[in-house]
């Protein structure tokens, strides 16, 4: 057995300008993310569809501050993935990673992840508020995005053995 084992728990991530231009983007994304969701709010009608079915088509309405709570859990869920850079061992992939290449390109993946997760707050809020027939083309144009990025550096870290 080999001495010199590759251990993630032991790996520490610092601050680096790469960090910085992405957590930098990620404050300008949800920034405008969040502006556009309150300016939807603040010219929605008083009733809005609030749940939709398997097709997209609205069977349930409401008040348009019900979307909040959503767009808030789901924002977080983009700010976690961001804090998350800073705990490599946390970051879940379908192999192990053995070295620290591969822990960088896992890093890069959990912020790019972070600020693409920003969209579905987004495309939550315009399929609920900022249309006037719904259609969930922009959620599942988010949820494919996110889907390439998990296969794109899927392949790239474990390529990097």
């Amino acid at each position: 057995m080999e001495q010199n084992q590759f251990d993630i728990k032991k790996v520490q991530v610092h601050r680096t300008s790469e960090a910085i231009i992405f957590e930098t983007a990620f404050a300008i994304v949800a920034i405008i993310v969040w502006g556009i969701i309150t300016w939807m709010l603040y010219r929605a009608p008083d009733i809005v569809p609030t749940h939709f079915d398997a097709s997209g088509k609205p069977n349930a309405y409401g008040s348009p501050s019900g979307i909040i709570i959503p767009c808030i859990v789901l924002t977080i869920g983009a700010v976690v993935c961001m804090a998350i850079a800073y705990f490599p061992r946390h970051i879940n992939m379908p192999f192990k990673i053995t070295n620290i290449r591969q822990v960088e390109l896992a890093i890069r993946f959990s912020r790019v992840m972070g600020i693409t997760f920003l969209l579905i707050p987004l495309s939550v809020a315009y399929m609920m508020l900022g249309m006037s027939s719904p259609s969930p083309i922009p959620i599942l144009v988010v949820i494919g995005l996110l889907l390439l990025e998990i296969t794109f550096f899927s392949i790239v870290i474990y390529k990097a053995k």
